[in-house]
């Protein structure tokens, strides 16, 4: 007669191979889209569950649950602490690191947790990084009278330090700018950067052109609402940036409406309206529609359910970056052919076009 398990025998768990563990923690807790900065809530909920069935699923769910890190002023303090004591399962391993919903002005407190977690956190894990906070006040190029000890050097030499960070996106503030429109000081010191997104950067400054035609390894740079020097700007000035740049660099241009966004500032020039435009970067988008695109945002709202009326072109651009998406809308660019109208409407080309809509999105399909 074959002798009875006990309930707690009953209830244990079989033994498998590390490898399956791992491989089921990781499809528990693997997004809808690879490039999503946060787990959604529903997931999260079944890595914490796993954590309560054994030993191993605990630290393996432990470590997912900490690949996406979303910080946020409510979360900033006991975040610092998980950092600062990790406990058995050791330091979190953080590959996916974004700071969102931070005040336009950084208290000092918040500033000084925030440099005390990029301190501690692994500088080699961590590969996609996006700000959603006015970084600017407490990161720039270090002076010669600076006090070694300051809070700006302290979070320049953390943020130096994550030398395989592959992605980098700033969604409110120009984290990429020494100061007001005076160059690029970030994103550059990536030795592994593949993809920069910035919101309202000034892409004409020389510093900028200078940082973009240097880089080795950027395959795609996607600007929401560029500054264009005043509307004032010529072919030659877009053939600095663009002509000089790495033939796998690709650019993505989005130009979204700015009424009640405060952030926006009074030089923003269009650049894929029918009425306002910028013609050089038309003209790209004409000859060389491999590597320039632009991007009207305001007619892919309703077709493409990418944008909803109330939110601003920083919380919509925000949104698609936490989300993954970000960089899908090069599949919305206007097409050679309406780019062609475009110019004949302004007068720049004589020979008729095919008169098309402004959007394509024959493609679109997911």
């Amino acid at each position: 007669m074959a002798k009875k398990k006990t309930a707690r025998e009953a209830s244990k768990v079989p033994e498998l191979p590390i490898e399956v563990h791992r491989q089921i923690v990781q499809e528990v807790g693997m997004p809808p889209h690879p490039l999503q900065y946060i787990v959604p809530i529903v997931q999260r909920k079944d890595l914490r569950n796993l954590c309560l069935v054994n030993s191993v699923f605990q630290s393996i769910a432990t470590e997912v649950l900490h690949t996406r890190v979303h910080v946020t002023p409510r979360n900033l303090r006991s975040f610092a602490r998980r950092v600062k004591e990790p406990g058995r399962a050791g330091p979190p391993k953080v590959k996916f690191l974004s700071f969102v919903a931070f005040a336009f002005m950084l208290p000092s407190w918040e500033a000084e947790v925030i440099v005390a977690i990029l301190q501690q956190l692994s500088p080699e894990t961590i590969t996609h990084v996006l700000f959603d906070m006015p970084l600017r006040t407490v990161y720039r190029v270090p002076k010669p009278d600076d006090d070694p000890e300051s809070l700006v050097l302290q979070m320049t030499r953390a943020l130096n330090q994550f030398v395989n960070v592959e992605e980098f996106i700033s969604a409110r503030d120009e984290a990429h700018l020494l100061g007001w429109m005076t160059g690029p000081v970030l994103w550059p010191h990536w030795p592994k950067i593949q993809r920069v997104a910035l919101y309202n950067a000034e892409i004409l400054e020389e510093r900028f052109i200078e940082a973009v035609v240097q880089s080795k390894t950027l395959r795609l740079l996607c600007c929401l609402n560029p500054r264009l020097a005043g509307g004032i700007e010529t072919d030659e000035d877009f053939a600095e940036l663009i002509d000089q740049a790495q033939p796998e660099l690709s650019f993505l241009f989005l130009d979204a409406e700015n009424e009640g966004d405060e952030e926006t500032d009074s030089d923003y020039f269009p650049i894929a309206k029918e009425d306002m435009h910028s013609e050089p970067l038309l003209h790209y988008v004409v000859e060389q529609p491999e590597r320039v695109t632009l991007v009207d945002v305001d007619m892919i709202t309703e077709e493409a359910d990418l944008r909803v009326a109330t939110s601003s072109p920083t919380d919509w651009f925000f949104r698609l970056a936490m989300y993954g998406r970000l960089w899908d809308l090069g599949r919305y660019g206007i097409p050679k052919e309406t780019a062609n109208r475009y110019l004949q409407s302004a007068g720049e080309i004589t020979e008729p076009v095919e008169e098309l809509g402004v959007l394509n999105l024959g493609d679109s399909q997911d």
